[in-house]
């Protein structure tokens, strides 16, 4: 068996269980990769139960015909307290049920509080088993960026929540047979401590569902025409960190320099109200709009083939798969120029940054895209070429193939 341990929640509905429609197809994925090489794909989570309070996720359900196994474990907003007191004994013995039957541990690290995802990866190691450690975020680089303004008492928190959290990683991916770190920021920091490090971007649209050539030209002759609107997309969740805020003040300052452009916000979360307060604050009703959240599919990704460019401008450090979803559909990425947003920039020649955290560099930027389309049209056929090559079909082929080599050579030493 693959065991996943994670914190990302299973969804309980009577007797059904569920999963967000974006981690399903990810978990789908790599059972693909594997063609039965594991087994089954067993999944420890922490439950949340539909109906006891409101979800902003699309959920899809588990059947048994996609041979994943959940098993939901304690309540997913349980406090750290609680946690230690109480649930950790019921996560380590949902952990243990799984664990002899296991071959190889999937886990990570999320949270020094709740430390859930390295109780299963320390249970993994003590008990011998091959195990797969993933970080998508560095998360020490983005606590210091979201505590620059900070009180010094909170900066002096979560510098000792930083520390410990590194610590943790390190430890990690010392002994774990296989690192999955994304993207260079955690090859930097985590790399020269790690047994087995690669790097892995997650993705999770095929190479068939890339935009196709003619329509990304059909698309791209009614861009250079200049006749309409330069039109601009977000795509995930409205959390503060995102700074969803920031692209609808940046297209504010943008527009009222005379650039004709549109921005789309597709998703839902915490900040949805304030965002609408926003927009209509600023005037932007008929230029900004708000569409809700969507299933992840490759019906997302044939709308979001209707757009121009994607903006992000996240407060702090962020490794989105938006990012290649945008790709996907030949979407170029435009926004602050965080260490992931650089890398991209560098490695895929299809993304175009500025400072963070200024919303006027984010405005110049639009207002000279809009002016010069035939460099967002580069632009927009390099995101192609990004997309077949971060496609998730090559991505989980290599990841497949670390992942087999990891294990062999962890039983071998064995």
């Amino acid at each position: 068996m693959y065991l996943i341990t994670i914190h990302v929640p299973i969804f309980v509905n009577g007797n059904e269980l569920l999963l967000a429609t974006d981690w399903k197809r990810s978990v789908l994925l790599l059972r693909d990769s594997f063609a039965g090489r594991f087994g089954r794909v067993q999944i420890v989570a922490p439950s949340i139960v539909v109906g006891e309070k409101p979800i902003d996720q699309l959920l899809e359900a588990v059947t048994p015909g996609d041979e994943i196994d959940l098993f939901p474990s304690f309540a997913a907003d349980t406090r750290a307290r609680e946690f230690w007191a109480v649930h950790l004994q019921t996560w380590r013995r949902d952990i243990a049920a799984r664990l002899s039957a296991t071959q190889v541990v999937h886990s990570g690290f999320c949270d020094v509080y709740r430390p859930m995802l390295f109780t299963g990866h320390l249970m993994g190691v003590n008990a011998g088993k091959a195990t797969v450690f993933v970080q998508d975020t560095d998360r020490v680089l983005q606590i210091a960026e979201l505590t620059r303004n900070a009180s010094l008492g909170r900066k002096l928190e979560q510098k000792a929540y930083a520390m410990a959290f590194e610590r943790c990683v390190r430890y990690g991916v010392r002994t774990a047979s296989l690192s999955l770190l994304k993207g260079q920021a955690l090859h930097a920091r985590y790399g020269r401590y790690a047994k087995n490090p690669k790097n892995f971007h997650d993705t999770s649209f095929l190479s068939t569902e890339v935009i196709a050539p003619q329509r990304l030209e059909d698309r791209l002759s009614g861009l250079l025409s200049e006749t309409r609107p330069l039109r601009l997309v977000y795509c995930g969740r409205l959390d503060a960190r995102k700074g969803v805020d920031h692209s609808v003040l940046a297209v504010a300052e943008a527009r009222a320099r005379g650039a004709d452009v549109t921005f789309d916000i597709i998703g839902d979360g915490a900040e949805r109200v304030a965002l609408e307060k926003l927009i209509s604050e600023r005037g932007l009703s008929a230029h900004v709009r708000l569409l809700g959240a969507r299933v992840y599919g490759p019906g997302l990704l044939d709308e979001l083939g209707r757009y121009d460019a994607l903006l992000f401008t996240p407060l702090a450090e962020d490794t989105p798969r938006m990012i290649f979803d945008g790709y996907a559909a030949g979407l170029p990425l435009l926004g602050y120029g965080i260490e992931y947003v650089r890398e991209r920039e560098r490695e895929d020649g299809a993304a175009r940054s500025v400072t963070a955290n200024d919303e006027s560099a984010a405005a110049t930027l639009l207002l000279a895209l809009q002016r010069d389309r035939a460099e967002l049209a580069r632009l927009s056929r390099q995101a192609r070429k990004a997309a077949l090559h971060h496609a998730a079909d090559s991505w989980y082929r290599r990841r497949a193939d670390w992942t087999i080599e990891a294990v062999a050579r962890h039983e071998a030493e064995r």
